[in-house]
C-alpha cells in the first residue's frame, strides 16, 4: 500500500470505533455473561454474520518481550490440535528457536476499549503451514470474550500501563484471584529501530488461536487484516533496560527473569478482523492487500451498534412489565369480586 491508501485504510478503521456504541456494547454485554455458554456462542455467530469488520486499534508504545520455550513437550500440551511448537526469530537476523511472546496494549475496538496483556505461543498449523500465535493466557480491565469462558473480562486490578517524563514504559497486571501478575518498567529513550521477522508478524498474524488456558474445541483460528507497512520494524530494546519486577504467566516453560529480546511499536497500529472470512481467503501476504481493497472500496455494511443490544434488552424490559401490570390487575379483579 502507498501512503494514500494507508490514510484511507485508517480512516474508515477508525469509522468502525464509535466510543457511544463502545460504552453501550461493553454495559449492556455484561449481561450476556450470564447466559449459558451455548446461548452465547450462537449469538456470537449470528453477529459474526450479520457484522462483516470489526475495527481494531492499538495505541502507540505497544510492548512485546520473547522467551525462549525451555519445556517443547508441556508447550506442546498447550496447544490446539492441528498445531506444533515452530522455531521462529522476532527480528530479521539471529538465530531461531521455540518461542513464547508477551505482549501489553492499550486498544481500541468495535467492542471495548481498554488494557490488555497477552501471552503467546508459536507454532505452525499442520494444514496450512502458516506459522501462528496461539493466544495462551490473557488479562485485561475490560470486557472480554474467548471461547474457553465466553462473555467475561475485568480480571486485572490494578492495571497500568503508561508512559512517565523520564522516558520509561510502565506495566503492571495482576488478578489476586489466580495469584498471577506481570509488572515491568522499561526505559524507551534507549530503543534502536530494526527490522522485524516477516514471516512471524506478517504471516504469524494471519493465523491467530486459542490455547493453554484458554484451549476449547468450539475454538475457531482468525485473522487480523492489516498495512503490511505495519510489521516493517519496531524500536528494540536492550535487555539490560528491563526491570521485569513479576511474570508468573505461562512460568512452567519459559525462565521468566530471561527474555531473549523486547520491543515497542512508537506509532498506532490499525487493523481490522473480517468476521465472516472464509479460511482460504488468507494465506499470504498479498491476500492482505487484496482484502483491504475489498473493505476500503465496500459501503452501506453493518457496524456494531449499542441499539443492537438497547433494542432486546428494552423489549424484554417491556414485555416483563407488561405482564407483571398484567398479573397485579388479574389479582386486584379477583380481590374485588
Amino acid at each position: 500500500m502507498n501512503i494514500k491508501e494507508n490514510r484511507n485504510f485508517v480512516r474508515k478503521t477508525e469509522a468502525l470505533v464509535r466510543p457511544e456504541d463502545v460504552t453501550a456494547i461493553s454495559f449492556l454485554g455484561d449481561f450476556n455473561r450470564f447466559l449459558p455458554k451455548k446461548i452465547q456462542q450462537t449469538m456470537m455467530e449470528k453477529g459474526s454474520r450479520k457484522i462483516p469488520y470489526m475495527g481494531f486499534i492499538v495505541e502507540p508504545y505497544c510492548f512485546f518481550m520473547a522467551y525462549k520455550i525451555t519445556d517443547v513437550a508441556e508447550a506442546q500440551k498447550m496447544l490446539p490440535d492441528g498445531y506444533e511448537i515452530a522455531e521462529a526469530r522476532a527480528f530479521a537476523k539471529g538465530p531461531k528457536y521455540p518461542m513464547m511472546i508477551l505482549s501489553a496494549f492499550t486498544a481500541r475496538t468495535s467492542a471495548f476499549i481498554g488494557t490488555r496483556l497477552e501471552y503467546y505461543i508459536i507454532a505452525r498449523n499442520r494444514e496450512t503451514g502458516l506459522l501462528s500465535w496461539i493466544i495462551s493466557d490473557y488479562e485485561t480491565n475490560t470486557n472480554s470474550h474467548d471461547p474457553r469462558n465466553g462473555f467475561c473480562g475485568y480480571s486485572s486490578e490494578p492495571t497500568v500501563f503508561t508512559t512517565n517524563p523520564y522516558g520509561e514504559l510502565i506495566i503492571e497486571f495482576r488478578n489476586s484471584g489466580r495469584g498471577k501478575a506481570f509488572s515491568i518498567t522499561a526505559d524507551l529513550t534507549k530503543g534502536e529501530t530494526a527490522e522485524l521477522d516477516q514471516e512471524l508478524w506478517v504471516e504469524g498474524n494471519l493465523s491467530i488461536d486459542y490455547g493453554g488456558e484458554l484451549k476449547d474445541a468450539s475454538s475457531k483460528n482468525f485473522s487480523l487484516i492489516f498495512d503490511p507497512v505495519l510489521m516493517k520494524e519496531a524500536r528494540r530494546l536492550p535487555i539490560d533496560r528491563l526491570d521485569i519486577i513479576e511474570n508468573s504467566y505461562l512460568d512452567t516453560i519459559i525462565e521468566w527473569e530471561k527474555p531473549v529480546c523486547a520491543a515497542y511499536f512508537p506509532f498506532s497500529q490499525h487493523f481490522i478482523i473480517k468476521q465472516n472470512m472464509r479460511r482460504e481467503e488468507l494465506r499470504a501476504e498479498k491476500d492482505l492487500i487484496s482484502l483491504i481493497n475489498e473493505f476500503t472500496g465496500s459501503r452501506g455494511y453493518k457496524t456494531m451498534k449499542g441499539d443492537d443490544l438497547k433494542k432486546p434488552i428494552f423489549r424484554g424490559m417491556l414485555i416483563s412489565g407488561l405482564v407483571n401490570l398484567g398479573i397485579i390487575a388479574v389479582l386486584l379483579l379477583i380481590l374485588l369480586i
